[in-house]
This record gives structure tokens, C-alpha cells and sequence, in this order.
């Protein structure tokens, strides 16, 4: 004869206010964490696009001593901002996209769609004179200093800096706008 069991009936699980509890403690926690990762995505978006013009001006660099030619780089700010490369010693224009076209930059060409949620505000942000700058061949110093400061969609920003020798830095300005990836301008 078998022996009876105390809870036969009872089938192993989680109660009703065993669920909600649970429940109502994941949602503090994403509630709490939602804004973190908006704020981490932004300065994502930002470093990454920093970084790209950071690596292409060295590109540029390098380029110019590869080909023993100018690489002039030039710079649009605004909505649509964009920057783009071309060798010799005439500018291109990075908003033209036909690659036909006589003022194309034919080296590279990045645009604001590239990195969307990031900009260069004003033409403020670019303080290249005439809003371009580029490479000597022979000892690849660059043919002016100057930087551009690119903003994200939260106000954060990172500065690109050329010195006249050739130097590529990276920096945020100081206050609301700094960000941690890089030192202080």
C-alpha cells in the first residue's frame, strides 16, 4: 500500500504575487538603466565619429607622402556637414556626391549620414581657415592648423585638432559638453 503524500495535489511553480513582485522589480531596474544606455549610445555615436576623422586626417597625411602630391581636406559645417579629401592643391566640395563632377573629393568623402545623431554646428566648429586644410608631400606638416568640433545629439563634444607639424589630437571642452573618452581641451 503506498503511503499518501503530503502536497499530492500541489504542482511545483511561482504564485500569482511571486510573478508581480518580480515583475514590478524589473521595471524599477529598466527604469533606472533606460537612461544610462541612451546616454552611453550618445557618446558612442560621438567617439565614433571623432575617431573616423581623427584616423582620416592621418590618412590624409600619410596619403600625401605616398603620392608626393598635396592632399588638400575640406570641411562644410551645418545640417548636412561633411569633409572630404582630394589630391593636389585645389579643394574639393564634400557635398558634391557625382563623382564626375570636377570639385569631387575622389580620396574619401564622409558625410552626416554616415554618423547620424552627430554634427559640426556651426561654422564655428571649424576653425580651418577658408574651412580647409591638408598635407605637405614633403614632410607631411600640415598646411594649416586648426580643429574642428564635432557635437552630439545631447550636446556632448569631442575636438579634432591639427598642429602645423602634423600632429592629430583628440580632446572634449571642459563643462556640460565633456565626455570621458578623451582629455580635457
Amino acid at each position: 500500500m503506498p503511503l499518501p503524500v503530503a502536497n499530492a495535489g500541489r504542482h511545483g511553480g511561482f504564485t500569482l504575487v511571486e510573478l508581480l513582485v518580480t515583475l514590478a522589480v524589473l521595471a524599477i531596474l529598466l527604469a533606472l538603466a533606460v537612461p544610462s544606455f541612451g546616454d552611453l549610445i550618445d557618446r558612442g555615436r560621438l567617439t565614433s565619429a571623432a575617431d573616423t576623422l581623427y584616423a582620416d586626417l592621418q590618412f590624409a597625411r600619410s596619403e600625401a607622402i605616398r603620392n608626393n602630391q598635396n592632399v588638400v581636406v575640406s570641411f562644410q559645417s551645418g545640417g548636412s556637414w561633411c569633409y572630404g579629401m582630394v589630391l593636389g592643391s585645389s579643394a574639393c566640395d564634400c557635398s558634391v556626391s557625382d563623382s564626375a563632377a570636377a570639385n569631387y573629393c575622389a580620396l574619401k568623402r564622409v558625410t552626416a549620414a554616415d554618423f547620424s545623431k552627430v554634427s559640426i554646428p556651426s561654422a564655428a566648429s571649424i576653425t580651418f581657415a577658408s574651412g580647409q586644410t591638408g598635407f605637405d608631400p614633403v614632410r607631411g606638416v600640415a598646411l594649416s592648423s586648426g580643429a574642428v568640433t564635432l557635437q552630439s545629439a545631447q550636446g556632448k563634444q569631442a575636438t579634432v585638432s591639427l598642429a602645423l607639424l602634423g600632429r592629430v589630437s583628440l580632446c572634449s571642452p571642459a563643462g556640460n559638453g565633456f565626455i570621458s573618452a578623451y582629455p580635457a581641451c
